[in-house]
């Protein structure tokens, strides 16, 4: 199982892409969309899906781990990533 769980996180990490490149622009003090921030969640979220789907047909079992450690692994990244972003910033 320590395999499909490191998998996971990978995955989750790889799909948290979208989000980074918004919190990037927001970082250098761009000003994205609405629509392109919620894309970019979106899209992440069908990227961890569409991962657990493909897992899921090699080796049911896997399932509820490798989907586990990717969201997991997703929050935790795209939190980390959010506050520093948040911290670079400009502020008014």
């Amino acid at each position: 199982m320590t395999p499909w769980v490191a998998l996971g996180v990978a995955a989750g990490l790889l799909a948290a892409t979208p989000v980074l490149y918004v919190l990037h622009r927001v970082a250098r003090g761009d000003k994205p969309s609405m629509a392109a921030g919620l894309g970019s969640i979106l899209s992440s979220f069908f990227g961890i899906q569409l991962l657990t789907l493909a897992v899921h047909l090699a080796r049911p079992a896997a399932t509820l781990p490798f989907g586990g450690a990717a969201a997991l692994s997703f929050l935790v990244f795209v939190t980390v990533a959010g506050l520093l972003a948040w911290r670079k910033a400009p502020h008014k």
